[in-house]
């Protein structure tokens, strides 16, 4: 009976993502496809990670614990995750394994502690989100991707402001003019994690 109730549990966890008695969520990537450079956050992993969160913040406050590993994704579901981690009342704490980068950058500045495992890349850039349509289409869209930057930055703000009071946005949107990689230890010392584990 014991080992079924265990095989259950391990098969639930495979399918939900949601390990419930530890209050433990793995977050990564849903789909792949070869034909993309970035197999990130996406319309089902995000929709089962809202789902598994506000799931565990109902049955208990007790902290959360999210291991996570992306290289990024739709902005759109990744803001949604954001907002989530925000509103609801247990504390949630992600550690990071692989890389972090992109969306998944912003998810982790909704935490309220932020780890990094010790290889484990960070990146943050200026997204993207998809210029098609006509003329008059493209520039909506470029227009929208504005908003989103500026929020971007308002975001990463927040964070670093704490570690260095004489950040800017000008110096945080120069850092995201093209892919910026660094070490866990660098995330750090900006402000955008808080510790390197191990």
């Amino acid at each position: 009976m014991t080992q079924k109730l265990v095989r259950d549990d391990f098969e639930k966890f495979h399918d939900y993502g949601c390990l419930i008695p530890e209050r433990i969520i793995y977050f990564g990537s849903e789909l792949f496809d070869e034909t993309v450079s970035e197999n990130g956050v996406d319309f089902m992993s995000s929709a089962k990670l809202i789902k598994n969160l506000l799931f565990l913040d109902k049955q208990s406050h007790a902290p959360i614990f999210m291991h996570y590993s992306s290289p990024g994704g739709d902005w759109d579901r990744g803001i949604a995750v954001h907002d989530i981690i925000r509103g609801i009342k247990a504390k949630v704490i992600m550690i990071g394994y692989g890389c972090v980068r992109s969306m998944g950058t912003i998810i982790m500045s909704a935490c309220d502690k932020r780890y990094l495992a010790p290889h484990c890349r960070y990146m943050i850039h200026n997204g993207t989100l998809g210029l098609y349509g006509t003329s008059e289409d493209v520039r909506r869209n470029a227009k929208e991707a504005d908003i989103c930057c500026d929020f971007m930055y308002n975001i990463y703000f927040e964070q670093m402001v704490k570690k260095d009071p004489s950040i800017t946005i000008r110096k945080i949107k120069h850092l995201c003019e093209h892919d910026c990689y660094m070490s866990g230890q660098k995330a750090v010392t900006l402000g955008l994690a808080d510790k390197v584990l191990g």
